[in-house]
């Protein structure tokens, strides 16, 4: 009788065995993270490089940056009217924002063909165009208002009204039109980036980037003005805040596109901002001999955002 050969593994064996795995596991995953992070920026990267390249195409047409979010329009008699974006689709879209602007070679930003009527297609906040998507946003809002990207609109198209002569009546923007000739350097000026969209605490309307000495909005912060900045608003401790600035979701980076249409991935740092951490310092505490607007203002210089010197003066 001839003896049984066994070809069994031992539970010592199988153990072994499982141990190699788990330890090319441990040894395999940073990799993998590492390489899903760089895909992710890549992307990120090129989608930020062609909205450059629309807004060189925009600036070719018209030789004027897009505004951050044109509300009204003088008319012919010279009455301020509601503007109406057509880009040759269904519908005319009201008070657009600069992704609007630069829709023409990116596909719709919302595509007016999925909606009943202008009014359903007016309401809709809701983003079709994949180049204003970034795939290292967690809980990306797909939102024109919230979205992954923000624009330099402090400096390359602040469409906010100014009272010019006095009369309690807007007549006119605070900075825009931008003409393109105004920027030193396009290599060294932002036209748009990261921003923390909607998904974060600081809220609502991030397709607006704060530069980093952008204390508040619509006031002089050394006139003693609370509106809302890059941290929670202690008198509205509830509300989301307005604006944002750039975030570093990219293994500690940001990734921005300048007026010459090149992207970079840059620490916050670089780009101007008083940190600590990763973190961007909230308005209150800034050292503004730290943060500058050297990347931001399209001179060179740490010009600080036109409104807080001549409120009443574009």
């Amino acid at each position: 009788m001839k003896a049984r050969i066994k070809n069994a593994f031992s539970l010592i064996e199988l153990l072994v065995v499982i141990g190699i795995i788990a330890l090319l596991i441990a040894i395999l995953l940073p990799s993998l993270a590492a390489a899903r992070s760089s895909a992710r920026s890549t992307v990120c990267l090129s989608n930020l490089r062609q909205i450059g390249i629309q807004n060189s195409m925009y600036l070719n047409e018209y030789r004027v940056f897009p505004p951050v979010r044109l509300k009204k329009v003088p008319n012919a008699v010279g009455e301020m009217v509601v503007y109406e974006h057509d880009f040759g689709r269904r519908y005319r879209r009201a008070k657009p924002r600069w992704q609007w602007f630069l829709a023409d070679g990116l596909e719709p930003i919302i595509n007016p063909d999925k909606y009943p009527d202008e009014e359903a297609f007016n309401a809709s906040m809701r983003l079709d165009s994949p180049y204003f998507e970034d795939p290292a946003m967690s809980a990306f809002a797909s939102d024109v208002r919230n979205g992954a990207y923000g624009y330099n609109g402090t400096y390359l198209g602040n469409t906010r009204m100014s009272d010019e002569d006095g009369d309690g009546e807007a007549e006119t923007w605070l900075r825009w039109p931008v003409n393109a000739e105004r920027i030193v350097d396009m290599g060294q000026t932002i036209l748009a980036g990261d921003s923390r969209g909607g998904s974060k605490p600081h809220g609502n309307h991030s397709y607006w980037l704060d530069p980093p000495k952008k204390a508040v909005y619509g006031g002089d912060p050394n006139d003693g003005a609370t509106q809302q900045d890059f941290g929670p608003n202690p008198e509205k401790p509830l509300e989301e805040l307005g604006h944002s600035p750039v975030e570093a979701r990219h293994r500690g980076k940001g990734a921005v596109v300048f007026a010459d249409a090149h992207a970079e991935l840059l620490t916050l740092s670089a780009l101007g901002y008083h940190t600590a951490g990763d973190e961007v310092v909230p308005v209150e505490e800034i050292d503004r001999t730290i943060a500058h607007n050297k990347l931001w203002t399209g001179t060179g210089r740490d010009d600080p955002p036109l409104e807080y010197i001549y409120p009443n003066n574009p």
